[in-house]
């Protein structure tokens, strides 16, 4: 920036325009996960936990890109509702979690569910657009994972 203030709106803002872009996607998964109960954070945690297997918080942590104050949140209503459940590590110090017969039925049930979520986006969007919001996110996500 060269010591020069930068004069942006509030709109104009990255943080706020992907927020927005989330909420909205947001909305739509979430209207489409309703009859599971589950909200689309907790679709994604379930799933990674189900394909994973035991799996420990820090890794979790790694795959959903979240630090672990806000994953342990997010996984007390799986754990709650007896979707997922602790695993023995063998390491006291290393705490795993594991999805239940009951998650890993539910998150079968969502699947479809969720499949339409993605089409619909992607329908709105259109193949180019979508293809160029994924190249953009994933080379964002690696230049910003230093900072």
């Amino acid at each position: 920036m060269s010591g020069q203030m930068l004069r942006l709106s509030p709109a104009a803002c990255t943080c706020f325009r992907l927020r927005s872009a989330a909420r909205r996607v947001t909305a739509i998964y979430g209207r489409h996960l309703a009859p599971t109960g589950l909200k689309i954070s907790q679709f994604s945690l379930l799933g990674f936990i189900a394909a994973e297997g035991p799996v420990s918080i820090g890794r979790l942590a790694e795959l959903v890109a979240t630090d672990r104050t806000t994953l342990t949140r997010n996984l007390r209503p799986l754990l709650n509702d007896g979707l997922v459940e602790p695993a023995a590590s063998g390491d006291r110090r290393r705490r795993e979690f594991a999805a239940t017969a009951a998650g890993r039925s539910l998150f079968k049930r969502a699947l479809p569910l969720w499949a339409d979520a993605e089409q619909e986006v992607r329908d709105a969007m259109g193949p180019k657009i979508t293809a160029d919001l994924h190249g953009a996110l994933d080379r964002s996500m690696e230049r910003l994972a230093d900072l």
